[in-house]
Order: structure tokens, then sequence, then C-alpha cells
């Protein structure tokens, strides 16, 4: 167990909190979630001040921080250097609805902080940025400085209640001297912290694994690679669209070795390692996976990738292998392929089948990996494309969109080939044709094209289209002739079977069912001469 230096416990009002906010003492480190607190959160915090109820304790590490611009929720405070700041461990979600209420309830945008105190009713109520209050609601912000609650009294005397004007005093006494219990920590032993940290974690609104593992491992000042979110956006460096902190996570859990579902994140770290460098590490690794998903594979973006886990797995198998080539590279583009079939028969992919994945890649050199994560997949040659699976939250939807990209869609107007990675940072890239109606062929990747959003194809973009263009969306001329007839459908029945036709056979050509797994037959020829 890590020796500890007591903590000091000291009792901070909310008036305090705003001073060391605004004076840039208090720090938020980059590892603490973003703030998720809704209006409901806010407006029963002020209540429970008001009426005395206990709202939890505060911990604040004392240490270092350097000059920063810190955005405390609607509040901007640019922070000197100082050698006693004091980051926030736990407790950011009521500091931050505190001080952003307490000096922006009048003018916020985020109407979040927006918190009035109905003097009728003695209720909290937040109000949009555009809605013009009661008269009978004073912003809690009024509440806190003496001399602009006193003004706003005298400014309303003439309607003011001595009912109301006690409400009004009773609840700025109760929130300028509310006594906050907080725990300041001294000790520069990290490990203390982190298992005091760990203990305060273990009610109310957990935090998610991804959150734990960056308030234990990452650092306290920002930069590119400090924490999951930035190891995140670095396959968006690359077109790829960004990992969630859950998946950035289970890729740092790969390359380190081990199960990547753990949950114990307090040892994950040794006195000689450097979370930093880790991050680094995966970083790179990362980039290879991304890399070989967008090559070898032809998956674009993160979108289109059916099933996440194989990412991690990539991570792990380039760090004990090195970048995917030659016969491995092949085996492990038939893995990803047969993988995202066999998620859409069994309805996902198990942790159980992914631990085994994870597990076989731990083996004596490349080929050997590859080959034995390959036979963890079961196979299905008899696939065939889904048409009505046409939302992204199917797995099948991303093997439609994906063999309809094989056909390398162009722009109805300028010919040239769509973007698609630009395309689905903005959303779904299938646009229907004809108005849509579910059960029917309208529901389905017949009535569904890849454009821009907000674009539609126009039945003379459509019938004007050049050979090329029309093919590329997978309309034969045949189909185009009936188009011309306002035959819809039959029109769709033609697009249906081409659709079908050219999914299938992508998907088939990317699994390569059948085909002799393991080595190839130039090797084995090789190693018997």
């Amino acid at each position: 167990m890590p020796s500890l230096e007591r903590p000091r416990v000291e009792y901070r009002t909310p008036e305090d909190l705003v001073r060391d906010v605004t004076a840039g003492l208090v720090r938020i480190p980059p590892f603490q979630r973003s703030f998720k607190w809704e209006a409901a959160d806010i407006v029963r915090l002020f209540d429970s001040l008001l009426r005395g109820f206990p709202i939890g304790n505060l911990l604040l590490w004392r240490r270092p921080a350097p000059a920063q611009r810190l955005q405390v929720g609607p509040l901007e405070v640019v922070a000197p250097e100082t050698a006693a700041a004091l980051w926030v461990v736990d407790g950011q979600q009521r500091i931050v609805s505190l001080v952003g209420a307490l000096t922006r309830a009048d003018r916020s945008v985020d109407p979040r902080f927006r918190v009035h105190l109905d003097l009728d009713a003695g209720e909290f109520h937040t109000i949009g940025n555009r809605q013009r209050p009661p008269r009978s609601w004073v912003p809690v912000s009024s509440l806190l400085d003496t001399a602009v609650l006193l003004r706003w009294m005298r400014d309303n005397s003439d309607w003011l209640s001595e009912d109301q004007l006690a409400l009004a005093d009773q609840a700025a006494k109760a929130i300028r001297e509310y006594q906050i219990p907080t725990y300041i920590v001294h000790s520069a032993d990290e490990e203390a912290l982190l298992e005091i940290f760990t203990r305060m974690n273990t009610t109310g609104k957990r935090l998610t694994k991804s959150e734990v593992f960056q308030a234990l491992h990452t650092g306290a000042v920002s930069d590119e690679l400090s924490s999951l979110h930035g190891l995140g956006r670095v396959p968006a460096t690359l077109g790829f669209g960004t990992l969630d902190d859950r998946l950035a996570l289970r890729c740092v859990l790969a390359y380190r070795g081990g199960d990547i579902f753990r949950e114990d994140f307090r040892q994950e770290f040794g006195p000689q390692d450097d979370p930093a460098e880790t991050l680094r590490e995966v970083a790179a690794r990362l980039r290879e996976a991304v890399d070989f998903l967008r090559g070898e594979c032809g998956i674009p973006h993160i979108r289109l990738l059916p099933y996440s886990h194989v990412l991690p797995i990539l991570v792990r198998f380039i760090r004990l292998h090195g970048t995917p080539a030659g016969r491995p590279a092949t085996l492990l583009r038939r893995w990803v392929w047969r993988s995202a079939v066999a998620g859409t028969r069994a309805r996902g992919i198990s942790v159980a089948d992914v631990r085994n994945q994870v597990d076989s890649v731990d083996a004596p050199d490349a080929l050997t990996a590859a080959s034995n994560v390959l036979r963890q997949v079961q196979s299905f040659p008899d696939f065939s494309a889904e048409l009505d699976k046409v939302h992204f939250n199917h797995a099948m939807t991303k093997l439609n969109t994906l063999g309809l990209l094989s056909a390398e869609p162009r722009d109805f107007s300028s010919g040239e080939i769509i973007d698609i990675s630009r395309l689905l940072e903005q959303g779904s890239p299938l646009r229907p044709l004809l108005p849509d109606s579910s059960g029917s062929a309208l529901g389905t990747i017949a009535n569904r094209f890849v454009l821009p959003p907000g674009e539609r194809v126009t039945r003379s973009a459509l019938v004007g289209a050049s050979t090329a263009v029309a093919a590329s969306h997978l309309i034969t001329d045949d189909a185009r002739s009936l188009a011309l007839r306002d035959d819809w459908a039959g029109f769709l029945e033609l697009r249906a079977q081409e659709c079908s036709r050219t999914i299938t056979g992508h998907v088939n050509r990317m699994a390569e069912w059948g085909a002799r797994d393991g080595r190839s037959l130039t090797d084995i020829l090789r190693t018997a001469a």
C-alpha cells in the first residue's frame, strides 16, 4: 500500500471556488472527462446548497502548473504559472457547475449555467439564452455578490414583497457561506493519490474504464499525445476519422499485452515506465494499422469498419511482428473481412472471441500469428448481401457501402471520384433517390446512392449521366431506360440485382473463401526444394 501524508481537510465556500478559479489557481487536467452534467443536475446542486444538504467532498492536488488558457464551463481564464496550483482530482462537475452559474448565470450562452431562483416558488430553474426570465427570477450570480444583490433589490423595490426579499437574503447567505469539505493532497507520491481517486470513484456516477485510465496515467498538462483523446485523433490525421476513448484505450492495452478488457489500471505502469512514451509508441503502431486497413483491406474510414476490435489486434500484431507485408498481410486482410461477415451472422463479436484473437497473435513470427488469428474466425462462403440494411448501426450496412465504393462512385456533375472520407465526417454518405419507405425496395440499398449531404439524384442527372458515371453507381443502360420511362419499380429491381452482385462479389474477393490459408504454395515448394 502506498505511503501517504495525511491529506489536509479544508472547507471551501462557493465564493472561495469562484475566487480560486478566476485567479487561475484551480486547474482541470486533460484526463478529466468533459463536462457532462445536465441543467437538472445543476439545479439540484443549487437546491442542495439552499437546503443545506451535503453535496460531497472535493479532492484537490497541490502541485505546480504552467501558464495556461483555461475553459471552465462558460468561463475563460488566463491562468499564470504557479508553484501551488490546485489540480481537480475529484469534484470537477460540481466545481464547474458552481463557478459557471455563479459567474455567468445572466449571460452564459450555455443554458445549463443560466440558473435563476424563482422568488415566488422558492425553486431554482434554468432558462434558454434567448428567453427573458420572469421578473421574480433572480440570477444566482447576483446572489453571490452582496453589492449586486442590493442593487437588484433596489431597482425592483416597487414590486418585491417582504417574503421575496427574505428568500433572496436567505439564498444569498446559504450560497456564500456553504461549507464544502475539501481534501488537499500535498504528497508528490502519485500512487497514493491514485489510490484515493480510485476509492472515491467506486460510488455514484462511475467513470468509464477509459476515463479512469486517463485519470491514472495521462499527463496533467495537455499536449498532442498526453491523453486517450489525443491518441484517438491520430487516425483522423490520416483521413480515417477519430477513435472514441474506449477504442483508444483498448489499443493501448493491446499494445502492452494481456486482457484488453481489464479494469484495474492502478499497477499498469511501473516506476520506470513513461506513460507518455507508451502513447507515442501506440500512436505509431496505430498509424501503421490504419494504413493497412485503408490500403490492403480497402476500408477508408473508421465509420466503415464493421467491427472495431480489429484495430487493437492489429496494433498488437504490429508491435510484435512489424508492419504486415506479403503473405501475412494477405491472411490478415482475409481475417478482417471474414470477421466482419462472421459478426453479421452472430450479430456481434463476443468478448471471448476478441480475447482469443488477441492471444493468437502472440506467436513466434508474423506468418504464424496471421494464420493463428485467421483460424479463429469461421468461414461463410455462402455470403450474400442484405440490401435491406441501410442504417450505420448495422455492420452489414458498412459491408454494403464498401461494396458500393468498390465501383468508385463519381460525382454526377463533375465526373470526379467522390471523396468518401470527407463525406463520412459529415454523417452517412447514403442518400435515397426516391422517398424512403420501409418494407419495400425503396427502403433498401437499391434506393441509396453515395452522395454528399443534402444532395439528391435528379431524374435528369440520372438519365443524362455519362456511361462511366452511371456505371460507377451501378446503373445499367437498361435501368436508365426504365428511369427515362419513369418505371421506378423496374429501375430499382435492376439496380438491386447490380448492387447484390457487386457487394457480394467484393466481399468474396476480399475474404477469399476457400483459399489456402497459412503458408503459400510457393513457400511450401521453396522449402521442399
